[in-house]
């Protein structure tokens, strides 16, 4: 009987030792996973960050290719020229869209816009007559040297205006 006592320990004993052996594995193998998940879980942030990213660049270049943005060259500025003179700003564009020129004059006079630039080997050069509260819309190429110039053609009166240009792309 005592025989089978200490064949009994022993087996209690192993028993013991494998179930604190199996513990300490679980343990190891709960802590690796866990580990690889938060891995995973840390790429799958930085993925939704890129996605949202782009769906944001996406918009971005879908509202330029709808010509759905616009940035105010001038805001509303009062040029004030003597009869025959003219007033010019020089700009850059890196998108094709258009630009308007709104004339808020102060008096009647012959006033006009010219848009001029370079791009792509052609020389765009057009004129446009400007009635008092009146808006020119000129196409616009991407080129580092648009000239959008504001003269009065009256040889006897200057001119007094407010100017806004808007570049649209």
């Amino acid at each position: 009987m005592s025989e089978k006592k200490i064949i009994g320990r022993n087996v209690a004993i192993a028993l013991g030792i494998m179930c604190i052996i199996l513990a300490v594995g679980l343990i190891g193998v709960v802590a690796n996973y866990t580990s690889i998940i938060s891995g995973k879980d840390n790429a799958i942030t930085s993925k939704e960050g890129t996605i949202s990213s782009l769906n944001s660049q996406v918009a971005n270049l879908t509202d330029i290719a709808n010509l759905d943005k616009s940035k105010v060259w001038v805001n509303h500025h009062e040029i004030s020229h003597e009869a025959g003179y003219e007033t010019y700003w020089t700009f850059s564009a890196i998108y094709a869209g258009y630009v308007s020129v709104d004339i808020n004059e102060d008096n009647t006079t012959t006033t006009y816009v010219r848009a001029i630039y370079s791009a792509y080997g052609v020389k765009y050069d057009n004129q446009m007559d400007v009635v008092a509260g009146g808006t020119a819309v000129f196409p616009i190429l991407p080129s580092s040297g648009i000239e959008i110039r504001i003269g009065n053609t009256n040889l006897l009166i200057g001119a007094n205006e407010t100017v806004t240009i808007t570049y649209h792309y």
